[in-house]
């Protein structure tokens, strides 16, 4: 399906973008040539966006180089992705005639250009969506039906951007700032993430993958799972440090009488949903990125690592402190607190490519765990592609 030079020949990292639920809405992936000969645009639309499903987050092509963007421009559009496009071609007649070409193509264009450069601006020359950068003295922004916004610093202003000003989508999360609102006490359970298990324990078909899958959504639902059952309460002959195997251990009916007892202190604060899901996002990729055909407890042991990595920003806790209250394994450990042995790789390729502004470093940190930027590329292209549905119920292995 893919094109080897192409996706070996490109640096590859993403971004969100949330909506007014504070969902994933689309995925700005920035695109950086690393041997720009070895790259063919048509190649490349094929490699990013070939049969991307309709359920996928719309994917925000940003290509860095000039050059390869006016190439895509002129291949045939694809499904559910947009072209990033900087905002002085807009401003440049030769430029704007391409522009407005490739729309007729049936591409959908995103401008990227300064909210400030546009005020009062109105449609742009093009059918095109914006993507408006806040700076420092911006004005309070209003009036954004339909564009997107990036530059939030705050939880202020992302409420007043999506839930006032009407805005499409913002790229990005104000992390600290929402966590900061609940510095003077550790965060609770994810009171969505808490429903949609115990309608699963209550499935007479449900299966334990599935369940699985919506537990692992919420980091503090997985650590204080894996603490019950170690617990004196159940005083087992062995601890438990597999999230699979401690679900086996509680049952449907135990755990669904425990989160009921849960759910009325669990959390309702929907600006924590990105802080939270952008953990998720990165403990999926970094289970992407183990070798085709690795098994599934462990492709479990290395999400569930990349999961607790920022636990203590969840919890207010030093990270080590609250690992050690479980039973995990050695490697687990040496990935969190001494980034050393078989899965810091992972993690540390996985973080590196969700650094916005970071591309230039992509290839040097691949190259340091000896991981091809193909391989990495073709994990972070399956797990964006699944990252709207992987909680959903299904049969196959975890994704």
């Amino acid at each position: 399906m893919l094109s080897h030079t192409v996706l070996d020949s490109v640096a590859l990292g993403y971004e969100p973008v949330w909506n007014r639920g504070r969902e994933l809405a689309a995925v700005r992936l920035g695109v950086r040539a690393v041997h720009p000969e070895s790259v063919d645009a048509t190649h490349l639309m094929q490699a990013l966006g070939d049969d991307w499903p309709a359920s996928a987050p719309v994917l925000i092509l940003a290509v860095e180089s000039p050059k390869l963007l006016q190439q895509a421009m002129a291949c045939p559009p694809v499904h559910n992705t947009w072209l990033e496009v900087p905002g002085t071609w807009y401003e440049d007649p030769e430029a704007l005639a391409r522009l407005a070409a490739a729309a007729r193509r049936g591409h959908k264009l995103l401008r990227r250009t300064d909210l400030d450069a546009v005020r009062g601006q109105g449609v742009a020359p093009v059918d095109t969506r914006n993507l408006l950068r806040l700076g420092a003295e911006s004005a309070p922004p209003s009036g954004l039906n339909g564009q997107l916004v990036e530059g939030i610093t705050s939880a202020t202003l992302a409420r007043q951007c999506l839930d006032q000003a009407g805005a499409w989508g913002v790229l990005g999360w104000p992390d600290s700032d929402v966590l900061y609102a609940h510095r003077h006490q550790p965060l609770n359970y994810d009171a969505d993430v808490i429903r949609q298990v115990l309608r699963a324990t209550e499935d007479e078909d449900g299966s334990l993958e599935h369940l699985e899958r919506l537990v692992r959504q919420d980091p503090v639902l997985v650590y204080r799972i894996l603490l019950l059952v170690n617990s004196a309460a159940y005083g087992l002959r062995h601890e438990i440090a597999s999230l699979r195997h401690a679900l086996m251990m509680l049952g449907f009916r135990e755990l669904g009488r425990w989160l009921v007892e849960q759910l009325p202190g669990s959390e309702p604060d929907r600006d924590l949903h990105p802080v939270r899901y952008a953990m998720v996002m990165r403990s999926r990729l970094a289970q992407h990125l183990l070798a085709t055909g690795s098994d599934d407890n462990l492709r479990g042991e290395v999400y569930t690592t990349a999961l607790l990595a920022q636990l203590d920003r969840l919890l207010h806790q030093p990270l080590g402190d609250l690992l050690h209250r479980l039973p995990l394994a050695g490697r687990v450990f040496d990935a969190l607190l001494r980034h050393d042995g078989p899965y810091h790789p992972l993690l540390d390729v996985a973080r590196a490519l969700g650094e916005p502004g970071q591309l230039h470093r992509v290839p040097a940190i691949c190259n340091r765990h000896d991981v091809s930027l193909e391989h990495a590329n073709r994990a972070l292209i399956r797990m964006l592609a699944t990252s709207r549905d992987h909680a959903s119920k299904r049969s196959e292995r975890l994704t």
